[in-house]
């Protein structure tokens, strides 16, 4: 259950750390049923409040609190969030997240979209273990395609964006298209794959699953889907950037891509810390501007 303190009466947002990833790996029944329900409507229940992450939402009032008091606290901060562009977005991520590359991700569960800043203000606390071979087992799988996207993000369609090259940036960010039809005749086509920089995408949120928890948690660690979530809002500045390249704007595709920027940057500061000499070699940052 949630953690309540009498330190005083002050709300408090923390981001994912060992109590949170313990509370995380044990969802009951209640958290079960209400991960069905769309986002906007999980506060609108009368199902308790159980979200599993005690420091994710903390309430410094009054011990003793009844439900409907804290309901009234995290509404509070979920509106807080909603007015600084923070929280839910059925438009962008869909009723139940399913617009999102991961669906499951820290604004699933929490319905909040901490940005590259909040990071900086309030750093990940200790990753949770995850065994040496199984770290690098997962970088050497996923290392090369990691690596190709990010030098395709920071070099190439930097350089497009720049020039304007509107017609070169739609195949970089190809999303892909499945197979329909019958292949043998070449009724409905045989589909398009995704193109480079969105398979990248993939692969940082599959390496996530080998260096930020182990096969023995028994679900996934908060610093995780932290770290989906920041994939996701990466994946989603590539729409963007895609989407102010069709209009032929300049200043829209600029910001885009330093949006997308910096939520990489941000990814690859939580899992360069579980790469040591044993693992490989850390992940550089996209640098420069545009």
């Amino acid at each position: 259950k949630r953690q309540l303190s009498s330190s005083g009466s002050n709300q408090a947002m923390h981001l994912p750390g060992p109590l949170s990833q313990l509370g995380v790996q044990a969802p009951g029944p209640v958290l079960a049923r209400r991960a069905l329900l769309p986002l906007p409507l999980l506060l609108l229940t009368g199902l308790p409040l159980r979200t599993p992450a005690a420091d994710t939402f903390e309430f410094n009032g009054k011990a003793g609190m009844t439900e409907l008091e804290v309901r009234a606290q995290m509404t509070k901060k979920l509106e807080a969030a909603a007015l600084s562009g923070k929280g839910i977005d059925v438009d962008k991520r869909g009723q139940f997240n399913e617009k999102a590359l991961f669906s499951e991700d820290f604004y699933f569960k929490f319905g909040l979209r901490p940005t590259p800043e909040d990071l900086k203000n309030k750093p990940v606390e200790d990753l949770p273990f995850a065994p040496i071979q199984r770290r690098y087992t997962g970088y050497k799988k996923y290392e090369e395609r990691i690596k190709a996207g990010l030098d395709l993000y920071g070099v190439t369609l930097r350089a497009k964006v720049q020039e304007g090259a509107w017609a070169d940036i739609g195949p970089l960010l190809e999303k892909g298209v499945k197979g329909k039809g019958n292949s043998k005749t070449g009724e409905g086509g045989t589909g398009v794959l995704p193109g480079e920089l969105r398979s990248a995408c993939r692969a940082m949120g599959l390496f996530g699953n080998t260096v930020l928890q182990s096969e023995n948690d028994s679900g996934t660690t908060s610093v995780n889907l932290l770290a989906r979530h920041l994939v996701n809002e990466f994946y989603f500045a590539m729409d963007d950037v895609a989407d102010a390249a069709a209009a032929g704007d300049k200043n829209a595709a600029k910001a885009a891509w330093t949006k997308g920027q910096g939520y990489a940057n941000a990814y690859l500061d939580i899992v360069n810390r579980a790469i040591n000499a044993k693992v490989g070699d850390k992940f550089g940052q996209i640098e420069g501007s545009i």
